[in-house]
Order: C-alpha cells, then structure tokens, then sequence
C-alpha cells in the first residue's frame, strides 16, 4: 500500500490524495464497506498501513484497540460508525499533512544552510484525544 501511496513535487507523500482519492483514497474504502464486520476490517488495513513501522507499535495498538471498543460496544449502526471513522482519518490526514510541511521546511533550511530546526512534539495519538 504505502509503496504506491502518490507524493508532492519536494518528494513527500500527498497526504490529501491518500485519504481523500476519489477512486483509491482510504476515506473512499471506508464508504465502500457494506458491512459492520467489512468496515471493521477495513480499519485493521488502514491502521496497519498508516502506522507500520516497528517504532509505531504502541500508537498503531492504540489506534486498533480504539476501533474495537467502538465496534464492540455496537456504538450504533454501520452509517453512524462510518461518521466516526471518517472524522478520526480526517484528523490523522490534517495531522500527516502539518508534519510533512514541517518536514518539507525543515529539509528547505538543511539545503539553505540554516540552522536545523525541530519538528512539531510528536504526538500520533492526539486524534484519539479529540474524538
């Protein structure tokens, strides 16, 4: 999946056409899920993509313990549970798409020469936070 994943012209992936394709976005594959169980599933792929390397073991167990208790609670029906799911991809788009401006300047100041500056405090969990 993230091998495919398209970029912007300075090299970093377009957080905007991940998320929000009209034919192969992940918000796009949530909407498609006919089912609780397939929307579900479908959140395991998602979250195992966005957060796979070995260092994102304890954000990506958050994020899937997450998304079961919304399941298993039976928080309501598939149209509702696909509310919820789209605002949290949303707020991890806003969130991947803020780093990688960040990311992009700080690299333009590496080639101008200036003095490295620190990225934004790393918090991949503050979307769980704020829903």
């Amino acid at each position: 999946m993230k091998a495919r994943w398209p970029t912007l012209p300075n090299g970093s992936v377009d957080w905007a056409s991940v998320f929000q394709h009209p034919e192969s976005g992940l918000m796009v594959n949530v909407e498609r899920a006919d089912s609780t169980e397939k929307l579900q599933a479908c959140m395991h792929v998602i979250i195992g993509a966005l957060f796979s390397r070995d260092s994102d073991a304890d954000v990506r167990r958050s994020f899937l313990a997450s998304i079961e208790e919304l399941f298993s609670r039976g928080g309501g029906n598939l149209v509702s549970q696909k509310a919820k799911i789209n605002l949290l991809l949303s707020r991890i788009m806003y969130d991947r798409e803020e780093r990688a401006h960040l990311y992009a300047q700080q690299q333009a100041n590496k080639q101008a020469g200036k003095a490295e500056a620190r990225l934004k405090e790393d918090d991949p969990l503050q979307a769980l936070k704020e829903i």
